[in-house]
């Protein structure tokens, strides 16, 4: 497996199905491995409480994926996209660094543009993958 030059987090919000939201999610990162990125798993939000047996307490709705290449991320973000266009409800927010991209329902122009712009700032540099 490659090491990530980049993390992405992707947020799923479905206000019309917040209960199959999570089902949703996994379904999505199904998906995402097929393009073989470093890492696709589930967030965490630490710890579960004191006197539980539980280990971290997961975001269900929010997954970690890591990107190796520009080509690799332009490509989770792409499917990410197409895959709520099938849905046809919902929205995802994808963050790098701070940096978010929210995805909805607007014209597939738009959320191209929107992509490549985003794409671009984060993209890990061919050289540095090279380096690896």
């Amino acid at each position: 497996m490659s090491d990530p030059r980049c993390e992405a987090a992707l947020v799923f919000t479905d206000e019309a199905d917040p209960e199959g939201a999570a089902e949703a999610v996994s379904l999505l990162a199904e998906e995402l491995s097929l393009l073989d990125p470093a890492f696709v798993r589930h967030a965490t939000c630490g710890p579960a409480p004191d006197g539980t047996r539980a280990g971290d307490t997961v975001l269900w709705t929010t997954l970690l994926v890591g990107a190796t290449s520009a080509a690799t991320l332009r490509a989770l973000i792409a499917l990410a996209q197409d895959w709520l266009a099938r849905r046809n409800s919902g929205s995802i927010d994808i963050t790098i660094d701070g940096d978010e991209l929210h995805l909805t329902s607007v014209s597939r122009a738009d959320q191209r543009h929107a992509v490549e712009l985003f794409a671009a700032r984060h993209a890990p540099r061919e050289s540095d993958a090279a380096d690896a």
